[in-house]
């Protein structure tokens, strides 16, 4: 057989090999518990591809270490496309936040593409807390035995990231808070555990419409269309801009290459479906679905951005 016989049958075998895929239920593990917004994106994305891949796609939550644990996880699982890891920025900032990783968050794994991005985190307060503005917030915490304390998902996280940004850039006194999840987080806020949290909007509106926590500002360039009403955080802090999250797909290292195409087209289409698309935006969220060449290029620009907010934030790494 000649040469260009046997590449034409090794592509054709190939193409029947990713049409073959999956064989079995797949494993969809998020690193937040149930009721965060990684955890309603990756549900509400499940049910448009389950009947296009003929299989269930299950949500395996798995919160705690921001991220690690559901990274090490995944990064152990066989790579034939059967499991997989639907996460934020914060789990690549682990490699930033943390000297010693049990895997490398870009090498030990295979991204798939980009699902979606937030352009903001909404600024949030317990409705105890006297403050009206963002202004008034900062200006509070600075009080003497102030003691005003902000949440994150854990050591690192995307939201721990953007309160120490905010202590650096407008002299804010915020306290640190790490929890295991932004459910958790949420509930923190909501008994007054903590008085401020960054959130997207997808699990808090619900809350913001009772009046059980109040919306003082959006981190992203402009203000948030859902909330018109909101200022920016730069009409209060010039310049101050935190582009919020990315919610990201990944499987395991060695995964072959036409079966995270395969998924990286079937999320890409699935995330353009008008329903999929309005639960997105209703949450802040922008549908993405980017190749997985130019999700592993995001994902090292990222890093480099990462790193030099860590530095201007003084975050050190644990």
């Amino acid at each position: 057989m000649s040469k260009s016989l046997i590449w034409a049958a090794a592509l054709t075998a190939g193409a029947a090999a990713a049409q073959q895929y999956p064989t079995r239920p797949i494993r969809v593990v998020v690193p937040q518990p149930a009721g965060g917004s990684m955890d309603a994106n990756a549900r509400a994305l499940a049910v448009h591809l389950e009947p296009v891949f003929g299989q269930n796609l299950v949500i395996d939550n798995r919160g705690g270490a921001n991220g690690i644990i559901a990274g090490e996880l995944v990064a152990r699982a066989a790579p034939d496309g059967h499991t997989m890891l639907y996460t934020s920025n914060s789990f690549i900032i682990n490699q930033l936040a943390q000297k010693k990783l049990p895997f490398h968050v870009i090498d030990d794994f295979t991204p798939v593409t980009l699902a979606a991005t937030l352009p903001g985190y909404l600024v949030l307060v317990n409705p105890q807390v006297p403050a009206k503005t963002l202004g008034e917030l900062i200006e509070l915490s600075k009080q003497p035995n102030a003691n005003i304390r902000f949440g994150s998902g854990g050591i690192g996280n995307s939201q721990h990231l953007l309160g120490e940004y905010l202590n650096s850039r407008s002299g804010s006194k915020f306290v640190h808070v790490p929890y295991k999840g932004l459910a958790p987080m949420v509930t923190g806020l909501l008994a007054n555990e903590i008085q401020v949290a960054f959130t997207a909007p997808t699990v808090v509106m619900p809350h913001i419409k009772s009046g059980r926590v109040r919306a003082l500002a959006y981190s992203a360039a402009k203000r948030w269309s859902g909330m018109p009403e909101l200022p920016a955080m730069s009409e209060v802090i010039p310049g101050f801009v935190y582009e919020a999250a990315w919610h990201g797909v990944f499987m395991p290292a060695g995964t072959p290459a036409r079966v995270a195409s395969r998924m990286q087209q079937e999320i890409a289409t699935a995330i353009q479906q008008p329903k999929m698309r309005d639960f997105l935006e209703r949450g802040g969220f922008m549908a993405a679905g980017s190749s997985p060449q130019a999700f592993r290029e995001f994902l090292r620009k990222d890093l480099k951005t990462l790193a030099a907010l860590f530095k201007l934030a003084n975050i050190k790494p644990e």
